[in-house]
């Protein structure tokens, strides 16, 4: 098939143009014609820089797993592998006589982001990191000795018009001698400098677009080159004459001798693989799951697609248009319809859908906002009545038999915490925030229209759901207030802090608590099995006494905890609820099902106390005639009679009525990529539209962007193009904090590179690899401790390294090359010291992240350098961002160092996140008293201590190896005038 494709990344040599494309290179010339495939790659190939003379090429490829550098022939053939780093590794150019690759990497770094150049022989050989600190991008002067780097200079297309802190910016040694100035020729986000014929070219959106300018190597004489307005210009590259650059999905030649410029016409003959129909494991997409009301079969949402199957036999059918995307699957209460939510007509709206796939789709529009959860009334049957709540922090109701819809109630403060209709389908629950800081259940009465609040504003009151005879609200609250102590500082917590609650509905109604008032409790029979039926139920009628409902909530007498679901059945209720953990091992990144940890216990009324019923959980829902429990356990459904006890459970994994867990591979999901791709664009840009902090979108005219971006859909062949265009897109509203993550990308190579935790440099004089360096980490923790450290290992700095699992290294073959598909395994590593015998293998664990080791050693370096250099009278430490890792690090210095005379907070490289004032909170806090013992020593915060401590921010300077000392210190005193500088200084 010959068409046009995504076309990224050119670089150029005389009239040939090599690009990439569906992952892969091809070549096309530079004049436009049919593109040639250079690569194959079971992983991605990106980057490709032509060598001075033409003759190859360099690249970044994942072929192993990870991002490694490559080189290659230019005319095509196989690549070979230039890196064994397992880091954020990057091509970025050639050395200037072509004998080297150029690359950018955060190899042996303490921060991901800390990026620094480094050079490799094309012929193989070991890398070298260059000496200039942090930078991201190189170019050198023509025929003399300048050199210009890029820092923070990545995509501007991303982050459009971003002038925030970490915008790029330009560093230039005009003379060759290692002295480097700010280069600042326009005030933009500027990126990929180039030196061509005595001027200094470069990306910049400091007039609004992303294009490409010039200026002499003084920052002076600023020329625009280009007028790109519908797309920014992207990652240019230059053989000298002419610069190659994408912009959209084009390619563009610019010639700098004559000015001209225009796009390259390029066409592709591929197959178009990645964009090929396929079937994908439903179980792995699964959203969301509903029992129908007799608890015989389900409606599950996977992947945006819809499915109605029995639970244990029969044929699943699929429901909803393709290319749509259905979510909130719900039966009605007549068990032959169901309700969800549709994005058919490129804006959401409820449908209806037949669960026996007869008939056509009923679907009721308007401007309903996005629903976030979807709730059909149980009775009367007929009516097919369903609350949703939406982004807006509202709730509707909506009749799908007529269309009619009726704005209920909307918060000022939050979003809808619960919606949970009554069993006669005249009372709507929910918790709603009536304020910033307390939420409480409301009810919304549909016979008169009216909203009733029966808890006080006074905690947070959420989840609510209804007894199935009508006689109690149940809901969670944070209402727990039982002080846990802090071990590691003077403070105290509630970590638990939910309790279950209950309210009678009626007056008369006694506390099922109270064992001097309650009647015996006599639940309904019920059914064996979860798909046997129950033609005995009746509807009941509740009934409501508001007067003095606030004063009849009654929690539950089970201890406080974290508790997540509470679901009301017949004769008891389910609760779940989670273990108190850490959030260092959580990733708010990470795809895949959501884990199951939760445990569910049963409240049984008759037995007066709660018992476990299982573990290992994620939620639980009960079919609508109150029989059937519906356990998700991660990516697994299981169907239990919702009268069972732990005892009777069968301890089997495999699907089958007796076990209760349901066969998800019943369901056939096909992918159609193109489909997906447009669906997801559109809902990406909606998300934006609806929830953007700001409701005029930064004055970003949105609908046209859609009308530009949509087409590029067709262009796209792989989910790495189409991240690449949703990256752009959202890019237009100009904000930082605005990210695509995950994606379905087609399985590669994971070969993940073993580390030494260590400094192992080729020592050409002593003709052997030598242990230069071994960070010093935390030795009680594995993750950050060198693998060379531990203990009884007896690796030294000095020593030789021979071998690596009994196979020799030396300068034909590093020892990283040999730790290929080794990480996190054990090796034997032959070592010698120097003018000693080999000694026998050693066998050390590798690290498959150096991080936490260089991290740990980079901030334990600046601490002892700061106390050394101030005589021990100013304290450090550093906070790598704003989340579970920068608070525990900021408290695990912080009880040491606070008490000198001055302390210096480091937030360099910090990634950002939601405790910063938690941090700054107690960085202003004042002594007013101290503890003295007897037998203690003297207070040691000094007496005449300033109005708190005091407190140190960098600016950035193009000093040697980014070390903290050539950096210019800026203290400041965090007091009454927070933020006002009372010192500056190098340390």
């Amino acid at each position: 098939m010959s068409a046009p494709g995504y076309h990224r990344h050119p670089t150029i040599y005389g009239d040939l143009v090599v690009f990439v494309c569906e992952d892969d290179l091809w070549a096309v010339a530079a004049g436009g014609g049919v593109a040639r495939r250079l690569t194959a790659s079971p992983g991605t190939t990106t980057f490709p820089r032509f060598s001075p003379d033409g003759a190859r090429l360099a690249y970044t490829g994942t072929a192993e797993g990870p991002a490694e550098v490559y080189v290659m022939d230019a005319g095509g053939g196989a690549g070979r592998r230039l890196t064994w780093l397992g880091a954020n590794t990057r091509t970025v150019g050639w050395t200037r006589d072509g004998s080297g690759v150029l690359f950018q990497s955060n190899a042996a770094r303490p921060f991901a982001r800390d990026q620094h150049l480094h050079s490799v022989p094309a012929a193989g050989g070991p890398s070298e990191r260059l000496p200039w600190g942090t930078a991201h991008e190189i170019a050198f002067e023509p025929g003399g000795k300048g050199v210009i780097l890029g820092r923070n200079s990545a995509d501007p297309a991303r982050w459009k018009r971003y002038r925030g802190g970490t915008a790029g910016t330009l560093w230039i040694d005009r003379k060759g001698d290692g002295r480097f100035a700010p280069l600042a020729p326009a005030s933009g986000n500027i990126a990929s400098p180039m030196w061509i014929a005595g001027r200094i070219w470069f990306l910049s959106d400091h007039e609004g677009h992303g294009n490409l300018y010039s200026c002499t190597p003084a920052g002076r004489d600023l020329h625009r080159h280009t007028d790109h307005e519908d797309f920014y210009a992207r990652y240019p590259s230059t053989d000298g004459r002419r610069i190659v650059y994408h912009a959209g999905a084009d390619l563009h030649l610019y010639d700098v001798e004559t000015g001209k410029g225009g796009p390259i016409d390029v066409t592709l003959s591929s197959a178009r693989p990645g964009r090929r129909r396929r079937f994908v494991e439903a179980a792995e997409h699964l959203e969301t799951a509903d029992l129908n009301p007799t608890g015989s079969g389900l409606a599950t949402v996977t992947r945006g697609a819809a499915f109605t199957f029995g639970l244990w036999e029969g044929a699943p059918l699929r429901h909803g248009e393709p290319g749509a995307r259905t979510r909130l699957a719900r039966f009605l209460p007549d068990g032959e319809r169901l309700a969800a939510v549709t994005d058919a007509s490129g804006e959401e709206s409820l449908v209806v859908f037949r669960a026996d796939g007869t008939g056509r789709p009923k679907t009721i529009g308007g401007d309903f906002g996005r629903a976030l959860d979807l709730v059909p009334a149980p009775a009367p049957t007929s009516s097919a009545v369903v609350a949703f709540a939406n982004h807006r922090q509202e709730v509707w109701i909506a009749n799908l038999q007529n269309g009619e819809t009726r704005l209920v109630e909307t918060s000022r403060h939050d979003r809808i915490a619960g919606l949970a209709w009554s069993p006669d389908g005249r009372w709507l629950a929910y918790g709603f925030y009536s304020t910033r800081r307390s939420c409480s259940i409301h009810l919304f009465d549909r016979d008169r229209g009216a909203v009733h609040q029966i808890t006080r504003p006074e905690f947070v009151d959420y989840a609510p759901a209804f007894d199935p005879e009508g006689k109690y609200l149940y809901f969670l609250s944070l209402r727990g207030f039982d002080p846990v102590p802090d071990p590691q500082y003077f403070d105290f917590g509630f970590p638990k802090g939910v309790v279950p609650c209950l309210v009678p509905l009626a007056a008369a109604t006694p506390s099922p608590f109270d064992a001097a008032l309650r009647a015996p409790h006599r639940p309904r029979a019920k059914p064996s099995r979860p798909d046997e039926p129950d033609n005995g139920a009746d509807t009941p009628s509740v009934q409501v006494d508001l007067d003095g409902i606030a004063d009849r909530v009654v929690a539950f007498p089970m201890p406080e905890g974290r508790y997540l679901q509470i679901v009301g059945g017949h004769g008891r209720v389910f609760v779940t609820s989670v273990p108190i953990e850490g959030t260092l091992d959580q990733d708010w990144r990470a795809k895949g099902p959501p884990k199951a940890l939760a445990k569910v216990e049963i409240w049984d009324f008759e037995r007066d106390h709660a018992d476990l019923l299982l573990a290992n959980v994620t939620d639980i829902a009960l079919s609508l005639d109150g029989h059937t429990l519906l356990v998700r356990a991660g990516n697994r459904l299981r169907a239990l009679p919702a009268g069972i006890e732990a005892r009777d459970l069968v301890r089997r994994d495999e699907p089958g009525r007796e076990s209760g867990w349901i066969d998800l591979g019943r369901l056939r999901l096909e992918v159609v990529p193109e489909l997906e791709w447009r669906q997801m664009l559109r809902e990406a840009w909606r998300l934006q539209r609806d929830q953007f902090w700001t409701e005029d979108l930064s004055g970003v005219e949105w609908t046209g962007a859609l009308e530009r971006y949509l087409p590029l859909v067709e262009r796209v062949g792989t989910r790495s193009e189409f991240s690449d265009l949703i990256w752009e897109l959202q890019g237009e509203l100009g904000t930082s904090h605005c990210y695509e993550l995950g994606g379905d990308y087609l399985p590669g190579p994971a070969w993940h590179q073993g580390l030494l935790g260590a400094d192992v440099e080729w020592d050409a004089a002593a003709r052997a690899w030598v242990v230069r360096r071994i960070p010093r980490g935390d030795s009680w923790d594995a993750k950050a401790r060198s693998p060379l450290r531990a203990p009884g290992v007896g690796i030294a700095e000095g020593d030789h390294l021979l071998a690596v699992g009994g196979r020799p290294v030396g300068a034909e073959r590093s020892p990283f090359e040999l730790l290929v598909h080794q990480a996190g395994q054990q090796v034997a590593l032959t070592v010698r010291s120097p003018g000693a015998r080999a000694r026998r293998p050693i066998a050390i664990t590798t690290l498959a992240n150096e991080t936490p080791l260089r991290y740990r050693d980079w901030v334990e370096a600046n601490r002892a350098r700061v106390s050394d250099e101030t005589g021990g009278q100013v304290g450090y430490l550093h906070i790598p961002d704003m989340g579970p890792h920068g608070y525990a690090e900021f408290h695990r210095a912080f009880r040491n160092e606070v008490d000198r005379t001055g302390l210096i907070v480091d937030v360099r490289w910090n990634g950002g996140g939601n405790v910063s004032q938690l941090l700054l909170e107690k960085l202003v806090r004042r002594p007013i008293s101290f503890d003295v013992g007897r037998w203690q020593g003297p207070a040691t915060y000094p007496a005449d201590a300033p109005l708190g401590p005091l407190v140190a921010v960098t600016n950035e300077h193009a000093g040697s190896d980014g070390d903290i000392f050539s950096h210019a210190w800026k203290i400041y005193r965090l007091g009454p005038l927070i933020g006002k500088r009372t010192w500056g200084g190098v340390i």
